[in-house]
Formats: C-alpha cells, sequence, structure tokens
C-alpha cells in the first residue's frame, strides 16, 4: 500500500516501539508462529519448537520458564482471535 500510494498509513506511524525484552519476545514469537503447523485451524506453538529456538538462537534475556510462558501466552491470544474471527465468517 505504501509503494502503490507513496503515503504511509497513520496505523504504521503509530506503531509502538517495542524495546528489552518485549522485542526479544515479539521477534521469537514471530519466528516461531509462522512456522507454526496447521490443520483445520493453527496448531498451538509446541514446546519442543520453542526450546529448538532457544538452542538455535541463544538463551532469552529473562529465563526460560518466563520465555516458554510469555510465548505460550501470546499464543493462546492468537489462537484465540483467529477462532474468534473465524467464527464470525459467514457460512
Amino acid at each position: 500500500m505504501e509503494l502503490e500510494t507513496g503515503k504511509t498509513p497513520q496505523a504504521l506511524l503509530d506503531k509502538p516501539v517495542l524495546y528489552g525484552v518485549a522485542s526479544e519476545i515479539a521477534q521469537a514469537y514471530n519466528v516461531l508462529a509462522s512456522r507454526r503447523t496447521s490443520g483445520m485451524m493453527p496448531n498451538p506453538i509446541n514446546l519442543s519448537e520453542i526450546l529448538a529456538f532457544i538452542q538455535i538462537y541463544g538463551h532469552p534475556n529473562i529465563s526460560i520458564d518466563r520465555f516458554v510462558e510469555l510465548i505460550g501466552v501470546a499464543d493462546m491470544q492468537y489462537l484465540e482471535l483467529f477462532s474468534g474471527n473465524r467464527s464470525k465468517r459467514p457460512g
């Protein structure tokens, strides 16, 4: 859209900037979510995928338990949002 119109949408201009651990969690979640499996609906991110992420990219700046918890919370929010949007679609 920006390339087509030459204008940056206000939503992108107002996008919050994440710092520190919030940025780390968001980046990790984006990587993990983009590799999730799916059937009729997206599947939750597996613990094995989170642990593989840590092995490949290194330990997070917070405890692994907290990292796993935050990725799980973000994923549950996404899955709830996805299933809610799916149920609102016409037949």
